[in-house]
């Protein structure tokens, strides 16, 4: 019985520990990413003479950390259809005119990293 005892109590502990998943990538995420990541540089030097501010986002999709473009500008009229990126510039999930309202639901914005201006 005590054999028992000793089984059930370590398999509920082995079965109740927060197991590291391995799709969060956030100890991987660079302290500035703007300048650590090559594939955010470009995005950046893509964006010029903004009609509209748009930001580049650092955020949160299923507990993953993500970047993505954005409309943050309250006087231009636009639906965000964003495409979420990993830390690689890897596509994680692309937001479509069907379901861009899902966006809101799973995806939090944690920081603007970079401000396209609009151009007066």
């Amino acid at each position: 019985m005590k054999k028992f005892i000793l089984i059930l109590t370590t398999s509920l502990l082995l079965l109740s520990c927060d197991v590291f998943d391995k799709q969060t990538n956030a100890e991987l995420i660079s302290a500035n990413p703007m300048e650590d990541y090559a594939w955010l540089k470009a995005m950046k030097t893509t964006m010029t003479n903004c009609s509209c501010e748009i930001s580049i986002i650092q955020g949160t999709y299923n507990r993953r950390t993500v970047f993505f473009i954005a409309l943050t500008d309250g006087l231009c009229d636009g639906i965000d259809m964003p495409t979420l990126y990993d830390s690689n510039g890897k596509v994680v999930r692309t937001f479509t005119s069907t379901d861009y309202r899902e966006f809101y639901d799973h995806v939090t914005s944690d920081k603007v990293l970079y401000r396209c201006k609009t151009v007066q």
